[in-house]
């Protein structure tokens, strides 16, 4: 995880900030994919703030600001706040794949016949691909059906390729 602070007032002391990487070196235990920290640090009269914004996988940023009149428990309460931001979501994304599927243990999975279950589509505006990528990313799935607006408004699907990229298949 990379962490870059930023000091926002005058005195700026090695001190602090070996205590913000200290307890911001332990995040890792709620959630290990973190990619970055920013931490921005300032001072107003008598107002001690930190801020501090976790950039997570799939575009996920966290927030967490703290102010009081210390700058040590500032940054206390901020990494509490982030601490219990980050294992909301972890606990969100190991709930996510049970609420899509059925226990297989469970015997609710008939395997001698596939049930298809018909849904209504969720995105019934036509966008641009690059809308459908800020909507894949957005939701979490694995694809997305739109209505493609470039070609027409013609039905599309938008699917992860597993290296950065994305496939587009348009339906004609």
């Amino acid at each position: 995880m990379q962490i870059r602070i930023q000091e926002r007032y005058v005195s700026g002391s090695d001190a602090i900030r070996e205590y913000v990487h200290r307890k911001a070196e332990h995040l890792n235990r709620y959630f290990d994919k973190i990619i970055s920290l920013d931490v921005i640090l300032s001072v107003e009269k008598e107002r001690h703030r930190a801020e501090l914004i976790g950039h997570l996988v799939n575009r996920k940023v966290v927030k967490a600001v703290a102010e009081t009149g210390d700058m040590y428990a500032s940054v206390d309460q901020a990494i509490d706040k982030l601490q219990r931001q980050l294992t909301r979501y972890k606990e969100m994304l190991k709930e996510e794949p049970r609420r899509n599927h059925p226990d297989p243990a469970s015997g609710e999975v008939d395997t001698a016949s596939p049930k298809i279950v018909r849904l209504e589509p969720e995105l019934k505006k036509p966008m641009t691909p690059e809308e459908a990528v800020l909507e894949l990313e957005s939701s979490g799935k694995s694809f997305v059906v739109f209505y493609n607006r470039e070609e027409g408004d013609t039905p599309a699907v938008l699917f992860h390729l597993g290296d950065g990229r994305y496939g587009m298949i348009v339906i004609d």
